[in-house]
């Protein structure tokens, strides 16, 4: 039993069923990010959340990327019985011949999607507790099924919430390593001898051609010059695997800028860049809080230095640089790569959460549930991923060779 009220215009559920001692009181429903962004920001001080569920970095996202993915804010916030917020849940919502949806923001461009609940309140939030905050968003915002993917089942050693609900394993794992105390323990800890007397030779051979230089981008034209060599490079590179590009999607240029604060506003993205002789031959941006520094996305040039391995040489920048600024963990993201088990030797289980609360709701989510397996099926099996990877290259733009030369490099 709920009963609604308004507050400044937006419904609030009360529930009549939450007894003593319950996680929350009542849950209210934001549709506009800017509205909750203050409030947002200082449970966030206080709160078990991944560094991409911060509200800069998600209205960035549903200001300018949302549209073309037809996702629309959808943000619940529980309160206690003081009205003091406790959690806050950072959905969207999709319409789709009269199916209401429910995802997390940021669509692709989010390797970890998490609830955001008050450390002190967590326990609270048990598997009941949970599943009537689920419920009552999904009464308050008119939601039918809920599709909830890539979550962490624990962050940083705490479990998440969410992890009981109804789930599935995700597709894909996510890649973590702890930090050393400098980068050449670290380089010792992860990376074989071998490898490092390789790194050396490779950047002696980029010294020779010209002058290098690898930064984090401070300056707005450092920040400029990085994201104007990742589209780029990054184009060539899904063209030359048949796959498409996803930052060529309406927004997303937009979204990223924004994020990385070339419009003025507050930088939520960091980037890094590789310089040789004035060009810009690799590139790494990454989104991260007082712990962790998570990888984003990245790109490489398609030239003759991709030889020499520019993007694992910035790597080394990288983790030298989340060392100086106090981090303990390194996170390449989502999805395997040979790369990743150099900096980043633990495999993070992640999980989907896919389920309706209408009838509506609970009959495509059946299908939503089984292509999800499939999917993760196919990725364990090499033979038909193989297959897959060859029909794509059957529709790729034809490429030099200095592309298939770098084929090894980290790329996402």
């Amino acid at each position: 039993m709920t009963s609604v009220d308004m507050i400044e215009g937006r419904p609030l559920l009360r529930s009549a069923d939450a007894a003593a001692g319950a996680a929350f009181a009542s849950i209210e429903i934001h549709r506009d990010v800017a509205a909750v962004e203050s409030l947002w920001t200082d449970l966030l001080g206080r709160a078990l959340a991944t560094p991409y569920q911060t509200p800069a970095f998600l209205r960035a996202w549903s200001d300018h990327a949302a549209g073309h993915e037809r996702t629309a804010p959808l943000i619940a916030v529980a309160r206690d019985g003081d009205g003091v917020a406790v959690a806050l849940l950072p959905f969207g919502v999709r319409r789709s011949f009269g199916l209401a949806t429910a995802v997390f923001l940021g669509g692709t461009h989010v390797n970890y999607n998490m609830p955001v609940v008050r450390r002190d309140r967590l326990a609270a939030f048990g598997a009941g507790e949970v599943a009537r905050l689920v419920r009552e968003t999904a009464r308050a915002g008119g939601v039918d099924l809920f599709v909830l993917r890539n979550q962490p089942t624990a962050w940083n050693g705490v479990s998440n919430p969410f992890a009981t609900l109804p789930r599935q394993a995700a597709p894909d794992e996510g890649y973590s390593g702890p930090l050393a105390e400098s980068l050449e323990l670290h380089l010792k800890r992860f990376v074989s001898a071998k490898t490092r007397s390789a790194q050396r030779r490779k950047m002696r051979r980029f010294e020779e051609q010209g002058v290098v230089r690898l930064y984090r981008a401070e300056s707005a034209d450092d920040r400029e010059r990085v994201l104007d060599a990742y589209f780029r490079q990054k184009a060539q590179r899904l063209g030359a695997r048949g796959v498409d590009n996803p930052f060529a999607a309406p927004g997303v240029d937009r979204f990223i800028r924004t994020a990385a604060g070339l419009d003025g506003g507050r930088r939520t993205v960091d980037l890094y860049g590789f310089d040789l002789a004035g060009e810009v031959i690799a590139t790494f941006a990454v989104i991260c809080d007082a712990d962790r520094m998570c990888g984003m996305f990245n790109s490489i040039t398609s030239g003759d230095p991709a030889r020499y391995s520019p993007g694992e040489l910035l790597l080394n920048f990288m983790v030298e640089d989340a060392i100086s600024r106090g981090m303990t963990r390194f996170d390449l993201g989502v999805g395997a790569a040979a790369y990743k088990q150099m900096y980043c030797p633990d495999s993070e289980p992640l999980f989907d959460s896919i389920f309706g609360v209408t009838a509506l709701g609970r009959a495509v989510a059946a299908a939503a549930a089984a292509k999800t397996a499939a999917k993760a099926r196919i990725k364990a099996n090499p033979t038909a991923y193989g297959l897959i990877e060859r029909l794509r290259k059957l529709r790729a733009k034809p490429v030099g060779a200095t592309e298939t030369a770098a084929a090894k490099e980290p790329v996402d």
